[in-house]
């Protein structure tokens, strides 16, 4: 919960009054000075429980308890720093949202053992209010949460345990596509979503990399695509000890990766799309493709 302490500054008229006797005139008396007002913020480590809606772009922070992290909480702190000062908080998408946002995300990997956006996790940069800030506060907290799908307005979701060291390794990430059309291969031709799947049970896509896109202007989905779908194919490939031209053979194997395409992910600067190794929506296999070569899939 946020809370702010308040001054109260008592102005004293004196209109050619003299000191009454006994006085020195000094009417702070060697008191000391009041600490400038403050917002308690939370230590790296806490976990935060709110009933608000935690979701990658608020545009304002729910009231949070700090909470055992053995208990159900939906945020995890990671960093606690500091904005520059300025009149107003800065707005999504300002240059110093930006540095905040990348200062938390560098933070996150830190804390996770692993690049956090290989788990089920979004970065949270949580802002002072307009009043907390003119009363003096300019800490950004960032905050690491959990979700089941990968869509940027699906809020948080509760979870038990520390997230701490959790990406050690970088254990394999699995998803079922959410998706229509599929081609005659079954292959959905339209992706709206990854939800969330455990590798030993039955999935269509795992992950096989992270690519960061180039800062600068927006760029449009066929500058998207000419840029991430090599890539993607490579590090597919890898993955799967393949050749190129053994992975064109396999027909029931091909590639997904995701669109940035929500402008104010760009413009909070976040660049990464993850590629993903998929499999026909009406084959879907369990446990990891790695290493499969020409080998058969596990179904």
């Amino acid at each position: 919960m946020r809370r702010i302490a308040l001054l109260v500054v008592v102005t004293v008229l004196l209109a050619g009054c003299s000191a009454p006797a006994g006085t020195d005139g000094n009417l702070t008396d060697g008191w000391e000075v009041p600490p400038a007002p403050s917002v308690p913020v939370p230590a790296i480590g806490t976990c935060l429980a709110t009933g608000g809606n935690v979701a990658y772009n608020d545009k304002g922070d729910p009231a949070a308890t700090p909470v055992d992290c053995g208990t159900p909480h939906k945020l995890e702190v990671v960093r606690v720093a500091r904005f520059p000062d300025d009149a107003q908080p800065p707005a999504w998408g300002s240059p110093a949202m930006r540095a905040a946002y990348a200062d938390c995300g560098k933070a996150a990997s830190g804390y996770l053992g692993g690049d956090w956006h290989t788990a089920w996790l979004f970065v949270h940069v949580g802002r002072p209010s307009s009043a907390a800030w003119a009363g003096g506060a300019r800490s950004y907290v960032c905050g690491v949460a959990e979700f089941e799908r990968t869509d940027w307005a699906s809020p948080a979701v509760e979870r038990i345990g520390s997230l701490k060291g959790s990406l050690t390794g970088r254990p394999p990430r699995c998803a079922t596509l959410i998706g229509n059309q599929p081609d005659k291969q079954g292959f959905y031709l339209r992706i709206a979503g990854e939800r969330r799947t455990d590798c030993n049970e039955a999935h269509d896509a795992e992950l096989a990399a992270v690519f960061e896109l180039p800062d600068g202007a927006y760029p449009s989905w066929q500058a998207q695509g000419d840029y991430l779908l090599p890539r993607c194919i490579t590090a597919v490939t890898a993955l799967l000890g393949l050749s190129r031209q053994a992975f064109d053979r396999r027909a029931e194997l091909w590639v997904h990766f995701t669109w940035l395409d929500d402008q104010s992910e760009w413009q909070a600067g976040e660049r990464a799309s993850l590629c993903y190794v998929t499999v026909p929506m009406a084959h879907k296999v369990r446990g990891s493709l790695k290493g499969v070569g020409a080998g058969p899939l596990p179904y």
